[in-house]
C-alpha cells in the first residue's frame, strides 16, 4: 500500500514533463501565430483572441527601422504555424528567420495603395511602409488577419469572423471621431512637420499637408545632413508652422534643436513605429490614434 502511494506521487510530480515533451508546447493546442509589429499584434489579437497564441516581436516604444529579433524571437518565427508582416521593407528583420520555418507568412498590407517615399534608396523600396496611420488602411489589415486565421485553422473560423467584425465596426467609430476632431482645426493649421516622413498616411486620410520631415526619409536610419536641417528650419518659419512632431521611440535631441532653431513646439511622444506600453495612452491602436490625433490638434491650434 506503501509503495502504491509512493509511486501514485511520483507519477503525479512527473505528468507535467510528460505532458510537456509529448505535446512540445505544454499541450497548447492553439494555432501559434507571430506578429512582427505592435499595431498587427493588436489586430490579431482583437481579431483571434485567446484562440491564438500570439507573439508580438517587437516591443512598446520600439524602433522597426534598426530593430534585430532576439534568439528567443527567432525559435517563436521557426516554430510558428503563420507569420503576420507588414511588409514593404519594415519588418525585414524577420526574412533569415523565416527561411527555417514551415510556417504560412502573410503581408497583411496587400490590397493597400501606397503611398510612394519621397526618399530615393529608402528601405521600403521608393514606398512608405507606415499604413496604419490611415484607419482605412487599418480596416484592410484587419479583413487580411481575418482571413489568414480562418485560412488556417477553419476550426475557429466564425469566431475570428464575428470578433473581427466587431473590431471593425470600432474603427469605423474612430474615423468619424479623428474626422470630427480634425474639422475643429482651421484648414490653414493643418501642417505637419515630423523627425522623419511617418504621417504621409494621416495627412492623405484626414486633410494635413505635410511641409517637410527633419530626416527626409520614411527610415529613422537615415540622418539629417545640415542642409538638411537648415532647410527644414526655413519651411517652418515660412509656413507659419507652431508645431513639429516626433514619435516616442525615436532619439529626440534632433527634433529638439529644430524647434529651438525655429522656435516652435516640440511635440515628442506620438507613437509611430510601436504602440505605448501598458497603461499608456497609445496601449492599442484606437488609443494610439485617439492620441496622436489630439496632441496634433492642440498643438496646431495656434497657427499663425
Amino acid at each position: 500500500m506503501k509503495y502504491q502511494l509512493r509511486l501514485l506521487v511520483a507519477l503525479s510530480l512527473f505528468a507535467p514533463i510528460l505532458a510537456f515533451a509529448c505535446g512540445g508546447d505544454g499541450g497548447d493546442s492553439r494555432l501559434r501565430v507571430v506578429a512582427t509589429t505592435t499595431q498587427i499584434g493588436d489586430f490579431a489579437r482583437q481579431v483571434g483572441g485567446e484562440r491564438i497564441a500570439l507573439t508580438v516581436l517587437l516591443k512598446p516604444n520600439q524602433d522597426a527601422h534598426d530593430f534585430e529579433p532576439q534568439p528567443s524571437q527567432v525559435r517563436a518565427l521557426e516554430r510558428a504555424d503563420l507569420v503576420l508582416r507588414n511588409g514593404i521593407g519594415l519588418d525585414a528583420f524577420v526574412e533569415k528567420a523565416l527561411r527555417a520555418s514551415d510556417a504560412d507568412v502573410v503581408v497583411v498590407t496587400q490590397g493597400v495603395s501606397l503611398r510612394a517615399a519621397d526618399a530615393a534608396g529608402d528601405e521600403a523600396a521608393g514606398r512608405d511602409p507606415h499604413v496604419w496611420f490611415s484607419v482605412a488602411n487599418a480596416r484592410r489589415m484587419v479583413e487580411n488577419i481575418r482571413d489568414a486565421l480562418a485560412a488556417a485553422d477553419a476550426a475557429n473560423a466564425a469566431h475570428y469572423s464575428e470578433s473581427a467584425s466587431a473590431y471593425l465596426a470600432r474603427l469605423e467609430e474612430l474615423e468619424g471621431e479623428i474626422e470630427a476632431q480634425v474639422a475643429s482645426l482651421p484648414p490653414a493649421c493643418r501642417k505637419l512637420v515630423t523627425n522623419h516622413d511617418v504621417l504621409g498616411y494621416y495627412a492623405d486620410a484626414y486633410g494635413f499637408e505635410i511641409v517637410g520631415a527633419v530626416i527626409p526619409s520614411v527610415s529613422t536610419e537615415a540622418r539629417a545632413s545640415a542642409a538638411d536641417v537648415a532647410d527644414i528650419v526655413r519651411k517652418i518659419r515660412a509656413e507659419g508652422v507652431p508645431a513639429i512632431f516626433a514619435e516616442a521611440s525615436a532619439n529626440p535631441d534632433l527634433i529638439r534643436q529644430v524647434g529651438r532653431e525655429a522656435g516652435v513646439k516640440v511635440v515628442d511622444d506620438l507613437y509611430g513605429d510601436s504602440l505605448g506600453p501598458a497603461g499608456s495612452d497609445g496601449a492599442t491602436y484606437v488609443e494610439m490614434m485617439r492620441s496622436n490625433t489630439r496632441k496634433i490638434v492642440e498643438a496646431l491650434r495656434d497657427c499663425d
